[in-house]
């Protein structure tokens, strides 16, 4: 994990905050309290060594569940981060990669942390087993969808992209066994929620649908 990845993430799951009566500067980092306490304990671990700050990593209780809620109040930092390029306004439908990162030796661990946040590995069935696997990004700015979309494809993976008309969110997929692991070679998983449903996948040539990482963990022991 290192810069470039937490970009990623913050493209994703994360917005920069200004509190321009007080000066105040946050990060906040949102995630799934249930699957990704470890990967958001690394990125704690991250922020501190970037920022020489200590971060706090909060578990929120809501109507749905619970959440996870990673804060780090930095001014120097996080004004590091945005004057690096890094668009914080209205992140949710105009982010977009500064142009300094679209280079291939950055992309891959922007493109990593995204997905850990912002994308989905999933199994459709064939005669009703969940084998076929699918990586999804998903994202509402249609620049940073372009971009992902012009790096996959760049670098030789069949990606496809859609828009779906209900919401106008932008879909990037890859589809198949050997884009699956062409994106492990290339990419990789960070968290410990993907790289279980991967290697659970790899193990028995099938997925066994709604395990959580603890399940899939005590499989993969036996």
């Amino acid at each position: 994990m290192n810069k470039y990845e937490l970009i990623g993430i913050i493209l994703g799951d994360g917005n920069i905050y200004y509190n321009e009566e007080k000066s105040v500067y946050t990060l906040e980092i949102t995630g799934n309290a249930d699957e990704d306490v470890e990967y958001y304990q690394r990125i704690k671990q991250l922020l501190f060594e970037l920022s020489a700050h200590e971060p706090k990593l909060k578990i929120r209780h809501e109507k749905l569940g619970r959440s996870l809620r990673l804060l780090l109040y930095n001014k120097e930092f996080l004004k590091h981060l945005i004057d690096e390029g890094l668009y914080f306004k209205d992140k949710t439908n105009s982010g977009y990669v500064p142009a300094k990162f679209l280079e291939w030796n950055y992309m891959k661990h922007i493109l990593r942390g995204f997905f850990e946040t912002d994308g989905s590995l999933y199994f459709t069935r064939i005669n009703n087993i969940p084998k076929y696997p699918r990586l999804e990004l998903k994202t509402n700015s249609p620049v940073l969808a372009s971009q992902f979309f012009d790096t996959l494809h760049n670098q030789g993976f069949k990606v496809q992209r859609r828009k779906m008309s209900s919401d106008k969110t932008h879909i990037i997929y890859l589809s198949g066994k050997e884009q699956l692991e062409k994106w492990i070679n290339e990419i990789g998983f960070s968290s410990l929620k993907n790289k279980s449903k991967y290697e659970l996948w790899k193990k028995l040539t099938f997925y066994i649908p709604r395990t959580s990482s603890k399940e899939r963990l005590q499989i993969l022991r036996r």
